[in-house]
């Protein structure tokens, strides 16, 4: 078989399907509505620990559908990105242009616009011991410091990607917020409830998760320079993928947790990630992971690397 062919086939092994995203969907819909059920019905903290999980996964689906490759047509992963950015207050415009920028600029930690601000960072004692105490505690400051500072910040959007059209995503965003707070003002109970700490536990899960991918890893800075993209596959030395039961990987997390594999194939549905192989030398034990990440402060963690510090993951 010539390499045509098998690209050809490789393409056809691997291209997206409805059948296999709607899969993951019914996965979600399950944590949504037992969630719901359960707050409601039967044991409130098991509910929100269930909705919890979902509004996790209302991200990692924005995630997915935000590379076009979810679902078969750009339509419909563009109808879901709206709804999963709803969920996860982020406007799926910024979103998708934001984190090409990521996918093309991992492997220098001045130009990808997700780790730009960890270089160098001028924090005073107060914001210091803020930062620490939030790590030490569970309080996902760094979730919605991410969340807000890439993809509300018309500033670093024009900056990192300039061809975003910015009055796009203020209008998404706007959406988003009046649309949550009409919801707020006509269901408050329910939101205070049932809705508000159900998403932030779900926050406090996207801290662990999210900054294991590219937190305290040494990556290059160009300082400037010109330089090249570096190669997806290249690229997984900058990254680190954790290690769960594959049941609960691919049904719980939807692969989201092979970090290293998604950088490699940026543009594989996540529903083959398990499939694929490639390097995963930063591959850790979640348990690992969470135990030697906790013994730093949040400081040490995130705004430094392996390069400055005798502690690793």
């Amino acid at each position: 078989m010539n390499m045509k062919n098998v690209m050809v086939d490789h393409l056809k092994k691997y291209k997206a399907q409805n059948i296999k995203a709607i899969s993951f969907l019914l996965s979600y819909l399950f944590f949504g509505v037992t969630g719901a059920i359960c707050s409601f019905e039967w044991n409130w903290y098991v509910g929100q620990i269930l909705l919890a999980i979902f509004f996790f996964q209302s991200f990692i689906l924005l995630h997915e559908v935000g590379h076009y490759s979810f679902f078969k047509g750009k339509t419909l992963n563009t109808i879901f990105g709206h709804l999963f950015g709803f969920l996860s207050f982020i406007p799926f415009i910024s979103w998708v242009d934001i984190h090409n920028q990521h996918h093309k600029w991992t492997g220098w930690r001045d130009k990808d616009p997700t780790t730009s601000g960890t270089i160098n960072p001028e924090h005073g004692l107060i914001v210091k011991s803020i930062i620490n105490v939030c790590w030490f505690c569970f309080i996902p400051l760094f979730t919605l410091g991410y969340r807000i500072g890439n993809y509300w910040n018309l500033g670093k959007i024009k900056k990192f990607s300039p061809k975003t059209n910015r009055k796009k995503v203020t209008i998404n965003l706007l959406i988003i917020l009046i649309t949550w707070a009409f919801i707020s003002v006509l269901y408050s109970n329910i939101i205070l409830d049932y809705i508000l700490p159900a998403y932030v536990l779900g926050l406090v899960i996207s801290d662990l998760i999210i900054l294991s991918q590219h937190s305290h890893i040494d990556i290059p800075i160009s300082n400037g320079e010109a330089v090249r993209p570096v190669k997806y596959s290249d690229q997984t030395q900058y990254t680190r993928s954790l290690k769960f039961g594959k049941w609960f990987e691919h049904w719980v997390l939807f692969n989201f947790n092979l970090h290293e594999k998604h950088h490699a194939f940026p543009g594989l549905p996540a529903y083959y990630l398990q499939k694929k192989e490639c390097s995963e030398m930063n591959k850790r034990p979640f348990v690992n992971y969470f135990w030697n990440a906790k013994r730093m402060t949040g400081q040490e963690f995130v705004f430094s690397t392996t390069k400055y510090s005798d502690k690793t993951i």
